[in-house]
């Protein structure tokens, strides 16, 4: 396996948490940035969203593909939810960047809450599947596959049903090993699930809070959560071992996921509560109580020294978990 950086690990470093507000950070990181840091920490992979990027002329995307080459770094190159236009200019993007793999999205969903999004969801799958085969061909002919991310909404059975449907090597699924949780499924069921169609991991970590309505998951340095990222490496060397891991400690904001309301559940199929029963124990195991402070630095209103800090110092500790396990090569 490859590990490497999702840019939105930094993703106030880089100015996407907070712009066009007075809290924007003051001087973002740039690509070329980026590249240092996951240099820097030798790893071997970097995730870049095609949105960052000044723009998508031939001349800086074969630029920044000898940047990358020279540094020993695997582009893996993210657009967004799946759109027809857009991919018809990131396919051949993602191509002349040398990435293999283009993530994308089937929604803005988040906490897993489908119904504000939209009363059928099985039509909204249908849809984006029908555009999923519109762009297959043109990522066939640019050597791309279109990994289509666990983010926040989907299950593994809707990726399975997507790439069955589109039924073409270039369909794959990005695998977020907490996002699974969002929908109530363990993140170790659903690799197994996955496993022959995973073509990127995202590697982050969680503490988990109680709430009077389910559970807030909040962001942190890999190791120090509750995931047990040793068994999801085991799942990687049983399924995929050749697949790229990309650090991805994205979110400043805690995610609630509002599994004990009854509305929360409208967005989905009826189910056997048997088959929730392992998320909610995972939930179940916390010892934190309701009344601790889950705020990140950015929830409680912290200045950009502390958040950037925050940023930092949990990417830090993340190498240094990877190397403790063996994952990484210590220096």
């Amino acid at each position: 396996m490859l590990i490497g950086l999702s840019v939105l690990s930094f993703s106030y470093r880089c100015g996407l948490l907070g712009q066009g507000t007075s809290r924007a950070v003051s001087r973002p990181l740039d690509v070329e940035d980026m590249v240092a840091l996951a240099t820097r920490a030798g790893l071997q992979s970097i995730e870049i969203p095609l949105r960052l990027l000044p723009d998508l002329s031939p001349n800086r995307l074969h630029a920044l593909r000898e940047r990358l080459s020279l540094c020993g770094l695997t582009p893996v190159a993210d657009s967004d939810v799946v759109d027809v236009d857009v991919l018809r200019a990131h396919i051949p993007a993602a191509a002349m960047l040398g990435a293999r793999v283009l993530r994308v999205l089937i929604s803005p969903v988040l906490e897993g809450y489908r119904r504000s999004f939209t009363d059928n969801w099985s039509a909204h799958l249908a849809d984006v599947t029908d555009r999923l085969r519109t762009v297959i061909d043109l990522a066939a002919e640019h050597n791309v596959i279109l990994a289509v991310e666990n983010h926040q909404d989907a299950t593994s059975a809707d990726l399975t049903s997507i790439c069955a449907a589109v039924d073409s090597p270039y369909i794959g699924v990005c695998f977020d090993a907490v996002n699974c949780l969002i929908v109530g499924e363990t993140p170790y069921t659903a690799f197994e699930r996955l496993g022959p169609l995973i073509r990127n991991v995202h590697l982050a970590d969680y503490e988990t809070y109680p709430t009077p309505h389910g559970w807030r998951l909040v962001r942190c340095a890999l190791g120090e959560g509750d995931l047990d990222i040793r068994h999801i490496f085991n799942l990687i060397e049983q399924y995929t071992p050749e697949v790229t891991c990309q650090i991805e400690l994205v979110s400043h904001s805690a995610r609630h996921v509002r599994i004990l309301d009854d509305d929360w559940w409208q967005g989905y199929p009826p189910c056997d509560v048997r088959e929730v029963l392992p998320a909610l124990r995972l939930f179940a195991q916390t010892m934190r109580l309701r009344d601790d402070d889950w705020r990140t630095p950015w929830e409680r209103g912290a200045g950009e020294e502390q958040i950037c800090l925050y940023e930092d110092q949990q990417y830090a500790a993340s190498i240094a978990y990877l190397r403790a396990i063996g994952v990484l090569p210590r220096l």
